[in-house]
């Protein structure tokens, strides 16, 4: 049986995982600004560990291979992403979803 989650994100759109291996699977959710006001999306920010220099964002969605995927690329649409804190989301012990900490993906030459 599909679990309910599964059948409500796939109609909200597609992702792209790319491990490091150079895998890559689709899974269903969404991408969303992480608390921060549409000003503060760019430049540095202050935050406990330092100064953050790409904006974040969270993803959530019906993706059970992101929870192994720390450090790997998400793509929704054209924009991707660097997973950060990939976890499953439980329930009385059965999965749920699965969210994530994103940040924007830079690639070496800067952009």
């Amino acid at each position: 049986m599909t679990p309910r989650s599964d059948l409500l994100f796939r109609r909200v759109g597609a992702v792209t995982l790319t491990r490091g291996d150079g895998s890559q699977v689709q899974g269903f959710g969404v991408v969303f600004p992480w608390g921060e006001e549409r000003s503060d999306l760019w430049g540095e920010r202050v935050h406990a560990l330092g100064k953050l220099t790409a904006p974040l964002y969270r993803f959530v969605g019906s993706f059970p291979e992101l929870a192994q995927a720390r450090g790997a690329k998400l793509v929704q649409g054209e924009t991707a992403y660097r997973v950060l804190l990939p976890e499953t989301v439980t329930l009385a012990g059965r999965r749920v979803f699965e969210r994530a900490l994103l940040e924007r993906w830079e690639s070496d030459d800067g952009n």
